[in-house]
């Protein structure tokens, strides 16, 4: 073979090459229903449970206090969407507001992190953790009921490289006991009090 025909080959398997692993590197997005928003029983890991997922994040210290706080009724707050790694960690932002807040709550919010923005006083923050399939693993449907008054979806970006198949092996920490009680890392999860979960910043976090 000479030196023209052996570039051109060499040429031409790079390319094609180049094809499969752009394939390979190309990211998904979809969307995930969900069926609850929990909390654990320490308030160290809040997780977002869907059919096909498990989205556990540790629990932000501004969402934990918002959660013990008087105001949290008044709150409204979303998720921007996730974003999911080859390696299964997950990113996503969220975003809390209270509109007209009673000056007591409106120096409490203050106080733990929150800033004006005319009429509202908000907090926006990111979360970081890890996504695990749920095998099957769901919360009954009286918790669901509970949870959410109505479907709601996230969407979710997916980056996909050549060892995310393997990945999908991750086996979720979440268990459910002989009693039915939902358990993550042995600590029982609650679902979030008077959750109407916020679905790409448009639906509120929390009822009024």
């Amino acid at each position: 073979m000479n030196k023209l025909c052996r570039a051109a080959l060499i040429a031409v398997l790079f390319l094609a090459g180049g094809c499969v692993t752009s394939e390979l590197y190309k990211t998904r997005e979809y969307t995930e229903t969900l069926d609850a928003v929990m909390v654990s029983a320490d308030e160290q890991w809040m997780v977002v449970l869907t059919p096909d997922h498990h989205y556990v994040f540790p629990l932000p210290e501004v969402v934990r206090k918002t959660f013990a706080a008087e105001f949290h009724d008044q709150v409204n707050a979303s998720f921007e969407g996730f974003s999911v790694s080859s390696m299964q960690r997950v990113s996503g932002q969220y975003r809390f507001s209270i509109r007209r807040a009673r000056e007591a709550d409106r120096s409490a919010a203050l106080a733990i992190g929150y800033h004006a923005e005319g009429d509202r006083l908000v907090f926006e923050g990111s979360v970081d953790g890890t996504r695990y399939p749920a095998n099957g693993l769901r919360v009954d449907e009286s918790m669901q009921t509970q949870a959410l008054n109505r479907p709601y979806q996230i969407r979710v970006e997916e980056s996909l490289r050549p060892h995310l198949l393997g990945l999908r092996t991750l086996v979720t920490p979440l268990a459910v006991m002989a009693d039915g009680l939902l358990v993550i890392f042995s600590v029982p999860l609650v679902v979030v009090v008077g959750t109407d979960i916020a679905i790409n910043g448009v639906q509120p976090f929390y009822k009024n």
